[in-house]
């Protein structure tokens, strides 16, 4: 997977071979509405975890406490240029169309642990193995500064339990009734 630049340009045009790999970019505050428009498109997950979907004030809020802790990383999802349809988000600042939201936190809960509290793939993406590039991205990325990826699991969510069994990620503990944490080792 590639960034996207500050300017919001690849730093290479993508080969065949990269062509489903999603690229991400930093959230700020400034993307509060694109981050809501997302989750209002995602409806399915939020009913899964029986929450409401969060408002555009409560995206704003949580916006800035992630930018408020140095530890936390929120980044837009993009899918390749040219792949989406009718209805779908396009980013602003790189004009590619948004597939998700992904959330972690460095050295949390301990030191040399990086927990996902996220990985939201927009609904008209699930199932082209987006997520699962965003996680192994991720994964890359880590590798020398975590030692082992947690993600928490809300509510009663059977399809992410899967989802990340699925990513090589085992069962940890049981935090029932609110949440279950996967935990997977990474390679020195």
């Amino acid at each position: 997977m590639r960034d996207i630049d500050a300017r919001g340009a690849l730093a290479a045009s993508p080969t065949s071979a990269e062509r489903f790999e999603p690229a991400t970019r930093p959230v700020d505050e400034r993307d509060a509405g694109l981050v809501h428009a997302l989750y209002l498109a995602t409806p399915s997950y939020f009913e899964m975890i029986a929450i409401p979907v969060p408002t555009a004030a409560e995206v704003r809020t949580e916006l800035h406490a992630a930018a408020a802790d140095a530890r936390r990383h929120v980044e837009l999802v993009l899918a390749p240029s040219g792949e989406g349809g009718p209805g779908l988000l396009v980013d602003p600042r790189s004009g590619r169309p948004v597939a998700g939201v992904l959330d972690y936190k460095c050295d949390y809960p301990d030191v040399g642990d990086a927990t996902i509290n996220l990985v939201l793939i927009h609904q008209a993406w699930q199932g082209r193995g987006l997520g699962g590039a965003v996680v192994a991205d991720l994964e890359r990325r880590l590798r020398g500064r975590a030692r082992r990826v947690l993600a928490a699991v809300y509510g009663r969510n059977p399809s992410a339990c899967g989802f990340w069994e699925h990513q090589g990620f085992r069962f940890a503990i049981d935090a029932q009734p609110v949440l279950d944490w996967y935990a997977k080792e990474l390679p020195a």
